[in-house]
């Protein structure tokens, strides 16, 4: 007892010492070097502009594997994780390197080669499971965050084969660094998100002149919603969408019962009337889970030069067809 009363004291004593030294404004080398060994995580998601990912770091959705690895200088850091059954999220941050720029130029997403004049700035990271196969998704995204310099956010959004994963799997991660041999390697447990996730097949839509949609899935989850549409025909025209303009593809907003409006992040091609058959589409979420959600499609407008067409306010204009929505309704 007495010994274990000391080492509490020699403990206590220890933390009083490094305040001290902080709140003096002199750190020693030695505890310079000690305190090196502790990283301090930030949250990646709370800073970024995705409301799902917000939420989830205010509600403690995203699991935390505080890992980190350093090469020649560079330390990269795993700060949290988030699966949601539709979405797979990481959010890294880079410490070491007195640089604004986080992500290097991508000199061919093919390869994923990218340049490497500047020591420190990140290749695309690649996530696979440990078989070696790569985490299969429809879409995927890796950036900067708006105002913090070292950090990044992967996205893999409308994964597939997801009943094969489980709630809770294994994935490898792999970050190359510019001017560094050895990539940066990460293996971290992914745990699916905790709360109501409902999984919809509607098989509704609507149809207007040769154009026919159908909503064959509709997945709600507490940080993400999920959309797969089918679609055939014509892209349809309004009369203001004629002679040198014409309609871009078919996109499809999402309203819920109190008039909350949610848009996919899907972008626009620069081609006229273009044609979808499968959409598979990943939605920010309402702010609770709605009674009823109806589907929205629109098109905007391009000129004969491929330019969207904008309002006084520089925003894209919208064409809507109301003949082509459909509600669903939530159980």
């Amino acid at each position: 007892m007495k010994l274990l009363k000391k080492t509490l004291v020699a403990a206590s004593l220890a933390v009083l010492l490094v305040i001290g030294t902080i709140t003096a404004g002199f750190i020693s080398p030695a505890w310079a070097d000690t305190l090196k060994q502790f990283p301090v995580f930030s949250s990646v998601f709370e800073h970024t502009e995705n409301a799902g990912l917000k939420l989830a770091a205010e509600k403690g959705l995203a699991t935390s594997p505080n890992l980190s690895v350093t090469h020649d200088g560079v330390t990269l850091s795993i700060t949290e994780v988030l699966y949601d059954g539709t979405r797979l999220a990481i959010g890294f941050e880079r410490a070491g390197v007195m640089d604004e720029r986080v992500m290097a130029e991508i000199t061919n997403f093919y390869t994923h080669e990218f340049d490497q004049s500047t020591k420190g700035l990140l290749g695309l990271p690649v996530v696979t499971l440990p078989s070696g196969e790569p985490v299969s998704a429809g879409s995927s995204s890796t950036g900067g965050v708006y105002g913090q310099s070292n950090m990044i956010l992967l996205e893999l959004n409308e994964l597939r084969n997801t009943a094969a994963l489980g709630d809770e799997f294994k994935v490898n991660i792999r970050v190359p660094v510019a001017q560094i041999a050895d990539p940066f390697e990460f293996q971290v447990t992914v745990n699916k998100v905790e709360g109501r996730i409902i999984n919809l097949k509607p098989d509704q839509g609507a149809s207007i002149g040769s154009f026919h949609y159908k909503v064959k899935s509709l997945d709600i989850t507490p940080v993400t919603m999920r959309l797969i549409i089918t679609s055939e025909g014509e892209v349809p025209v309004s009369a203001e969408q004629t002679g040198e303009y014409a309609p871009t593809s078919v996109f499809y907003e999402l309203v819920d019962d109190l008039g909350n409006v949610t848009n996919s992040q899907m972008g626009y091609a620069k081609a006229k009337a273009v044609q979808h058959p499968i959409l598979d589409n990943s939605y920010n979420i309402f702010p609770k889970v709605p009674k009823t959600i109806t589907v929205r499609p629109y098109t905007f407008t391009l000129d004969s030069e491929l330019n969207l067409l904008k309002d006084v306010n520089g925003e894209r204009i919208k064409t809507y067809y109301k003949e082509l929505e459909t509600t669903i309704v939530i159980p």
